[in-house]
C-alpha cells in the first residue's frame, strides 16, 4: 500500500499561557513588588520620624529641664540675696546704732573731762561722775548698757556683775577669748567691732552678740556697748521660711510639659520647697521614695551648672508607678539639690503619636499607590501576555496576527517588539503554509513513481510471465 509521507507530528501544547496562576501572572507581580516597597518606605519613614521627633522632644526637654534649673537657682539666689540683705541691713543698722550710742556716751565723757580742765571739778571727780555715767546709761527697746574696761581688760564701770575683776581670760560659751580682742581692738585700730557668743541678763541661753569698742585715751579707758543680734538670725529664718513658701508658689508656675514639676531638697533629703499640688510626702514616708531622694543626692553634682540624669519608676500621678526622667543639680549657696522630673511617656507620646499618624498617612499613601501600581502594572503586563499568548498560539500552529494588533499599537518598547513578533510570525506562518503545499506536492509524485515501480515488478514475475504467455497462446488459437 503507498504510505502517506505527508503525515505530521502533533505540536506539543505547553501551558506557558499567563493563565497558569493570576498569583504568578507579571502584573500581580510587579504589584506586588511596589506594594513591598511602599511597605518598607512606610515602615523606615514611620521609625525615622518617631525617632527624630523623640530625639528633638529629648533634646527639648533636656534644654527645658537646664532652664528650669537656671530659674529656679535664680529664684532661690534672689529668695537667698533677700534674707541675706536683711540680716546684712539690720546688722549694719545695729552695729551703727553701737557706734552712734558709743559716741554719745563719749561726748559726755568729754563734757565732764572739760568742765575738770576748766576746774569746775577734779579729774578724779569727773571719773567718778564718769563711771556712774556708764553704769546708769541705756538705750533701745531692750536696755542695752555700757561698759568700761582698762586696757588690760580690768573692770572699771560694769553693770553686770558677772564680768566685773579682770577678765582678760574669760571664755564665752563658745570658747572664745572675747577680752583679748577687746584689748586688741583698743591698743590696735582704736575702735571696732567684736562678735562672741553672750548671756542676757536674767538667762542662762547663750546668743550671739556683737560689740562696739572704743579706746578713750584721754583716760585710757576702754569704752563699750554690745547688742544681741540672734534676733536678727531669728527673724532671717522667719523671713527664709516665708520665702521658701514664696517659693513654692514660685515653682507651681514653672512648667515645661503638663505633668512635670520641679522641688528642692536638702542634703538630708527634706523637701525644702515643692509647688502646690504636689505633695512629696511619699519621698520620706515609703522605702521607693527614699531610695530616689537617696540617688538624687548621690548623683547630685558638686558645682552648679551640670545637670545628673536618671530614670526609676516613681507614683507622682494617680498613685501609679510607671517610669520617670529626672534631671538633678545643686544651688551652692545652701547647697540644697534642684530636682526637675516629667513622666518618660510625656517624651515619648509626641513620636508615638507622629509614627501613628505617619502609618495611617503610609496606609492610605500604600492603598493608593497599589491601585496605581496596579494600573499601571497591568498596562505594562497586558502587552506582555499578549506576546506570551501569540509566542504559545505560534507553536501550536493556532498564530493569528490579529492577536497582537492592541499591542502593536503602543509607542513603546513592547509596540516595536509586538509589531516586530506579529511580523515574524506572519512570515513563520506562510513559510509553514507554502513548505506543507511543496511536501504535499511532492508526495504525489513520489507515488505515482511507487505505482509504476510495483506494476514493472508484478510483470517481471515468473508466474506473470507465464499467465501472459497462456494468454498468448489462446489468442492464436494454438
Amino acid at each position: 500500500m503507498p504510505v502517506d509521507h505527508g503525515a505530521h507530528k502533533e505540536p506539543v501544547k505547553v501551558n506557558a499561557s499567563p493563565g497558569n496562576t493570576r498569583r504568578s501572572s507579571l502584573s500581580v507581580r510587579l504589584a506586588m513588588l511596589l506594594a513591598s516597597l511602599l511597605v518598607l518606605s512606610a515602615i523606615a519613614t514611620a521609625i525615622y520620624a518617631a525617632s527624630s521627633v523623640r530625639a528633638t522632644q529629648s533634646d527639648n526637654s533636656s534644654q527645658s529641664m537646664a532652664n528650669v534649673h537656671a530659674a529656679t537657682r535664680s529664684l532661690i539666689d534672689q529668695t537667698n540675696a533677700g534674707v541675706q540683705h536683711y540680716r546684712t541691713d539690720t546688722l549694719a543698722t545695729r552695729e551703727s546704732g553701737l557706734k552712734e550710742q558709743t559716741q554719745i556716751l563719749v561726748a559726755s565723757l568729754d563734757n565732764l573731762r572739760a568742765a575738770a580742765a576748766q576746774g569746775k571739778m577734779t579729774v578724779s571727780e569727773a571719773q567718778s561722775l564718769g563711771k556712774q555715767l556708764i553704769l546708769d546709761a541705756t538705750y533701745g527697746p531692750h536696755k542695752s548698757y555700757f561698759f568700761a574696761f582698762t586696757p588690760d581688760m580690768l573692770s572699771i564701770a560694769e553693770p553686770n556683775p558677772k564680768f566685773v575683776g579682770n577678765m582678760i581670760d574669760y571664755r564665752d560659751p563658745a570658747g572664745k577669748y572675747f577680752f583679748h580682742d577687746f584689748r586688741d581692738v583698743a591698743k590696735g585700730p582704736g575702735a571696732g567691732y567684736v562678735n562672741y557668743v553672750g548671756t542676757r541678763l536674767g538667762s542662762s541661753v547663750p546668743a550671739a552678740k556683737v560689740s562696739y569698742i572704743q579706746m578713750y585715751k584721754p583716760w585710757q579707758w576702754v569704752v563699750g556697748t554690745g547688742v544681741y543680734i540672734d534676733d536678727i538670725n531669728t527673724e532671717a529664718e522667719v523671713r527664709l521660711e516665708a520665702a521658701r513658701k514664696s517659693l513654692g508658689v514660685s515653682l507651681s508656675g514653672v512648667t515645661f510639659s503638663s505633668a512635670g514639676f520641679v522641688f528642692v531638697l536638702d542634703r538630708t533629703g527634706k523637701v525644702v520647697a515643692a509647688p502646690a499640688g504636689h505633695p512629696l510626702g511619699q519621698l520620706s514616708s515609703t522605702a521607693a521614695g527614699r531610695a530616689l531622694v537617696a540617688r538624687a543626692i548621690a548623683l547630685a553634682p558638686t558645682t552648679p551648672g551640670p545637670i545628673a540624669h536618671f530614670v526609676t519608676d516613681a507614683s507622682f500621678r494617680n498613685g501609679h508607678s510607671e517610669p520617670w526622667q529626672f534631671d538633678v543639680s545643686i544651688e551652692m549657696a545652701d547647697h540644697w539639690i534642684l530636682v526637675s522630673t516629667i513622666p518618660t511617656e510625656e517624651l515619648t507620646r509626641a513620636g508615638n503619636l507622629l509614627a501613628l499618624r505617619q502609618g495611617l498617612l503610609e496606609l492610605v499613601v500604600l492603598m493608593i499607590g497599589l491601585v496605581v501600581g496596579l494600573l499601571a502594572s497591568r498596562r505594562i503586563a497586558r502587552p506582555v501576555e499578549q506576546l506570551t499568548r501569540a509566542a504559545t498560539a505560534l507553536e501550536q500552529n493556532r498564530f493569528d496576527p490579529t492577536m497582537l494588533d492592541d499591542a502593536a499599537t503602543r509607542k513603546d518598547e513592547l509596540g516595536s517588539l509586538a509589531r516586530a513578533f506579529r511580523h515574524m510570525g506572519s512570515q513563520i506562518v506562510e513559510r509553514e503554509r507554502s513548505l506543507r503545499e511543496q511536501v504535499k506536492r511532492l508526495t504525489i509524485g513520489v507515488d505515482r513513481d511507487k505505482v509504476a515501480q510495483s506494476v514493472n515488478e508484478i510483470g517481471d514475475d515468473d508466474y506473470f510471465r507465464d499467465l501472459q504467455e497462456r494468454g498468448k497462446q489462446l489468442r492464436e488459437g494454438k
